[in-house]
């Protein structure tokens, strides 16, 4: 079993790294081992699930998505936390009818490998029409099949105060 790790420092709204863009571009041919090994690519789905989030785009968030994707949260709000499924289905279609107001930005992402499997560990900050709305910790699983990587899971934590922003909005 190989394991290989990425970190990643902040992401600025609409920015890639030329890595990642020429990770995304040479992962377009056929499924092979050492495709599947490449976090990068793992990472760019990752990537366009978010961007599509920030423009509305629920089309571009489906397509990174698996059918059978599952969401889960720890609401900290109350006490003791609370672990909340979260639909999938009503998550896309609120990113259609959001008018581009939804900004998440993943910084210190670490990223683990397994052949067809990866992991994506992020802190993040959500943005909300520009203003910081909660933080936590997203963590992203990914499986590789014919059409590429696809997000299995994603699991976070939610609160409202100490939220870190990388966008420095002030």
């Amino acid at each position: 079993m190989t394991t290989k790790a990425t970190k990643r420092g902040p992401r600025t709204k609409g920015r890639h790294t030329a890595a990642t863009v020429m990770a995304a571009l040479a992962f377009a041919g056929p499924w092979t081992p050492a495709a599947a090994q490449d976090g990068a690519a793992a990472l760019a789905a990752v990537d366009r699930m978010f961007e599509g989030m920030r423009t509305a785009d629920s089309a571009m968030v489906r397509s990174t998505l698996a059918d059978d994707v599952r969401f889960a949260t720890l609401e900290a709000r109350g006490a003791p936390p609370a672990i909340r499924a979260q639909s999938v289905d009503g998550w896309v279609s609120g990113i259609a009818g959001s008018g581009g107001a939804w900004n998440e930005q993943i910084y210190d992402v670490q990223v683990l490998v397994d052949g067809p499997m990866a992991s994506v560990w992020a802190p993040y900050t959500f943005y909300l029409d520009g203003a910081i709305s909660h933080c936590g910790i997203n963590s992203i699983e990914l499986l590789h099949d014919a059409d590429g990587w696809k997000v299995t899971q994603i699991s976070d934590t939610r609160r409202r105060e100490g939220c870190p922003d990388p966008l420095g909005t002030g």
